[in-house]
């Protein structure tokens, strides 16, 4: 009797673990080869659809050479990062219009879409197909990009590429 008491107050005092947040649930019912299907509160699935589309319409501007396109998912104090420069949201479209002097046929392919549980932020891998105008040349950028959201709108769009290989770097 004594010892099975003193085991009862030994796991009284033993820590608890929790389970990992980004553990699987178990699944107590049914084959647990089956895949698990993970719950979103609708809040956060309607930002997750949100800021894709918001994504969405960053490329459909960049492809067509239309900043109007993404201009209302930008603040106007915005500014695009990259190792090209800084570009205000005002001048995006400057911007692009001389880009576009330069390449022609371009084509994104988003891979990755990552947000923040907050919806603040949000990280982006694309890759950025493009021909250079003067010679023909088509090569494609990996870009990787970290957006920060203010209300849903851009605050900052910061681009991470490597300018060694881009035809981006020599027009």
């Amino acid at each position: 009797m004594t010892q099975h008491v003193l085991l009862t107050l030994l796991l009284l005092l033993l820590p608890m673990k929790e389970p990992a947040a980004a553990q699987a649930p178990r699944n107590l019912i049914g084959n647990s080869n089956q895949p698990q299907v993970a719950r979103h509160e609708p809040a956060k699935h309607d930002n997750t659809v949100k800021i894709r589309e918001l994504v969405d319409r960053q490329v459909q501007a960049w492809e067509k050479n239309d900043f109007g396109i993404a201009a209302p998912d930008w603040l106007p104090s915005a500014e695009l990062i990259s190792p090209g420069g800084h570009v205000p949201a005002e001048e995006m479209q400057t911007a692009m219009a001389g880009y576009f002097k330069q390449f022609r046929d371009l084509r994104v392919t988003v891979k990755n879409v990552f947000i923040s549980t907050d919806g603040a932020k949000a990280a982006i891998e694309w890759d950025w197909d493009v021909t250079r105008r003067r010679d023909g040349a088509r090569a494609v950028t990996h870009d990787a990009i970290i957006v920060d959201l203010v209300g849903g709108k851009i605050a900052s769009w910061r681009e991470y590429f490597d300018f060694g290989n881009s035809i981006d770097a020599k027009p």
